[in-house]
């Protein structure tokens, strides 16, 4: 999803981060892609992209893009972190053997979850964050 400068910048500052070029710069690139890339992915995009960012620079502002909501940690079939800055419920779908992660968004599903969740949970308990990855192996019929 492309965003403006703007809203990148009120996007940061909405969860009390300074928005500095760098952050908006790796805001940007994790908005804009499907791949879930790692930090070194995102290092290399950045450079392909023109932008010059230190490995700490990127490795720091994913934590506390972390931290603060912006991006999600998504864990593929290796030790690797891959991110995520669409933060809403969707499952990801991890390819086994290409380590590819793709999106399924199902409104149908997650309201099945959340709905059955709901009734299994102990009454003190809200869900906040609904995380469901799938690993997979594409087969060629």
């Amino acid at each position: 999803m492309k965003m403006s400068d703007s809203q990148l910048v009120d996007k940061i500052q909405s969860v009390g981060l300074r928005a500095t070029p760098q952050r908006i710069q790796l805001l940007r690139l994790l908005s804009e892609t499907d791949t879930h890339p790692s930090a070194e992915m995102l290092i290399n995009m950045a450079k392909d992209a023109g932008y010059n960012i230190s490995v700490g620079t990127v490795y720091n502002a994913l934590e506390c893009f972390e931290q603060k909501g912006l991006i999600r940690r998504v864990h593929d079939n290796t030790e690797i972190m891959r991110y995520d800055a669409k933060t809403g419920f969707h499952v990801h779908i991890v390819d086994q053997k290409t380590r590819e992660i793709y999106d399924l968004r199902d409104e149908e599903l997650e309201e099945i979850i959340q709905e059955h969740l709901r009734k299994k949970m102990p009454a003190n308990y809200d869900i906040n964050l609904l995380d469901v990855t799938v690993y997979a192996d594409k087969y060629i019929s």
